[in-house]
């Protein structure tokens, strides 16, 4: 059901992200890099990388814990990718507790690491 839900996401629709697992506090999403997603320096967008991390924190956090809403997301960029790569990204919860959630975002081409975030969700209590 959630992973119908991200995957009906307007956003990841648009940007053809792949939502490709769906576990307990784990998710692993995937895009193909089109020509459309280079900056002006050649390299793949920031905000592409950043919004594959984030499908997959979107899916993990609320995979275990619904809903829960982003407060928190820090990060590096380590590497680009070219036209035509698969580029995933894998979200898997670090730390929980009955009102947050702390989450790693790792994105990969092929097995080298690309981008790295973590981020903090806010675990909204039914009312």
């Amino acid at each position: 059901m959630l992973k119908q839900h991200i995957i009906n996401d307007p956003y990841v629709r648009h940007l053809g992200i792949s939502i490709d697992r769906v576990d307990d506090g784990f998710a692993s999403c995937s895009l193909v890099v089109k020509d459309y997603m280079f900056n002006f320096l050649g390299a793949v967008h920031g905000g592409l990388v950043f919004s594959l991390a984030d499908a997959a924190f979107s899916a993990a956090s609320n995979s275990d814990h619904r809903p829960s809403f982003a407060l928190d997301v820090s990060g590096s960029f380590l590497k680009t990718a070219a036209l035509g790569d698969v580029i995933r990204a894998e979200a898997r919860r670090i730390h929980t507790t009955r009102r947050t959630g702390v989450y790693r975002m790792d994105v990969f081409k092929g097995d080298e690491l690309i981008a790295t975030f973590n981020g903090t969700v806010f675990r909204k209590q039914p009312s």
